[in-house]
């Protein structure tokens, strides 16, 4: 009820915009629909709702299980009955809900103690929310009921930004009362999106247009998506949840300390980051820390720190974007002046442990990240230098950490080249690198150090 409540006065609010009346009835409801059939242009949710009309299902931007579908679906059956009853069926049934009837509260006095426990509604009344086509009517309160469970759930994953349940679903709301209006009542295009919609909420396959390939999401390969630009990927995600923050303010670009770890298959498999953001709390910026989980190499599950353990569920639009390249990196290839020579002996094996240092038969290899300033000599260092030296040390530390059954193996070493600077080459080198979940060199160029034999 809270939430109906709330989007109707995002309607109400919306309303002014939405003065377009529907256009004339197309004759012919069973004609074969075409692109033309159907439009969505310039609502905020232009792509969600075409994409549906096509039945291209894998890049809409919520699930069947979420509250934005629900609304999106009953928000479809009373704007076709506010605009479009005309064309309802001669066998149209009652839309109905029941709404709490009690009588209000009287207003209380000081001198009235204590006011009485609350209490669950005692009385009830049948409302009706106007006519629908009987298919379209029963499909919707089987998906209520098979989705009451599901929609739970969505909402108490919004505990952290509940604006973005609601704004989401207030937005999706008045495209969706928008597109009634833009679309002919009787004509083939509402038919193919009621259609899909109902398979939508099912789970069962779409219907396309006639002649049309089945659409779906382009997905490069793991090796492609390596050089994407994870840090563009990262500040996308923050910026649409930061959208509907109740107070704070993310600060666009203020992404540092970043880390990509993998799997051992090469596919990223987590980023986190520190981000700035304004609250009206405190004075200042305040930094936070975000964690991105990746599921078969996508983004799945966003945690913020404060409120670690709640997954906030990527844009699916900005994820299409990633499976698609549309991070991919175009100056991957740049900073590295010469390109590294292929390491000798066999290549790391990526069903190894990890990354970091791979185990290929006698021989191990660790991913190193080499500052710009030594990558003209490190692969040929001169003998007896301090760069053959570090490299020696360090190649013998890795692999007496390789051997420890327990050591993970996905690390990646960085180098600190001002440390590097003033290193004692009869001292360790533990002072010199750091170990991290791995990902990218931020500067410099990745090496596959062989270590043995």
């Amino acid at each position: 009820m809270l939430l109906r409540t709330c989007l109707a006065l995002l309607v109400a609010v919306g309303a002014w915009a939405q003065q377009t009346r529907p256009p004339n009835p197309t004759p012919n409801r069973n004609s074969p629909p075409t692109h033309s059939s159907f439009t969505a242009k310039g609502l905020n949710h232009e792509q969600d709702l075409t994409d549906l009309f096509v039945g291209n299902f894998a890049d809409v931007s919520f699930d069947r299980g979420s509250l934005a579908f629900s609304q999106l679906f009953e928000t479809y059956l009373e704007a076709y009955w506010r605009y479009c009853k005309d064309s309802l069926p001669p066998n149209k049934v009652e839309m109905t809900e029941l709404q709490c009837a009690d009588p209000p509260a009287p207003i209380r006095l000081p001198s009235d103690g204590p006011p009485p426990q609350p209490h669950g509604c005692l009385t009830w009344k049948k409302v009706s929310l106007g006519w629908a086509d009987p298919a379209l009517y029963a499909a919707k309160r089987q998906f209520d009921v098979l989705q009451s469970v599901n929609q739970f759930k969505d909402m108490a994953g919004s505990i952290k930004n509940p604006m973005r349940m609601i704004v989401g679903a207030g937005e999706l709301t008045l495209d969706t009362e928008a597109m009634v209006r833009l679309n002919a009542c009787g004509g083939p295009g509402l038919k193919r999106f009621e259609d899909n919609v109902v398979l939508f909420s099912m789970g069962k396959q779409p219907l396309l247009l006639p002649g049309e390939p089945p659409p779906g999401p382009k997905v490069l390969s793991a090796g492609a998506l390596a050089d994407s630009d994870f840090k563009r990927l990262l500040e996308d995600l923050i910026a649409d949840q930061a959208r509907t923050w109740l107070a704070n303010r993310y600060l666009p670009g203020s992404t540092s300390q970043m880390i990509v770890a993998h799997d051992p298959t090469g596919r990223p498999s987590m980023m986190r980051a520190k981000y700035l953001f304004t609250s009206p709390l405190t004075s200042g910026r305040t930094q936070g820390s975000v964690n991105v989980s990746f599921t078969d190499g996508m983004p799945a599950c966003i945690y913020f720190s404060d409120a670690p353990s709640t997954c906030q569920t990527p844009d699916r639009r900005l994820v299409s974007k990633f499976a698609a390249g549309g991070y991919l990196d175009p100056n991957a290839s740049q900073g590295n002046p010469s390109p590294a020579p292929a390491p000798v002996g066999p290549p790391p094996n990526p069903n190894a442990q990890g990354r970091g240092a791979a185990m290929t038969g006698s021989s191990a290899f660790a991913s190193v990240c080499v500052p710009g300033d030594l990558t003209i000599d490190w692969n040929n260092p001169q003998p007896g230098s301090k760069l053959d030296t570090f490299e020696r040390q360090l190649k013998a530390s890795l692999l007496d950490r390789a051997k420890i059954p327990s050591y993970d193996q996905t690390k990646w070493i960085g180098i600190n080249l001002g440390s590097y600077s003033t290193w004692d080459p009869t001292g360790p080198v533990n002072g010199v690198i750091t170990v991290a979940d791995g990902g990218r060199c931020a500067v410099g160029r990745h090496e596959f150090l062989k270590l043995s034999p």
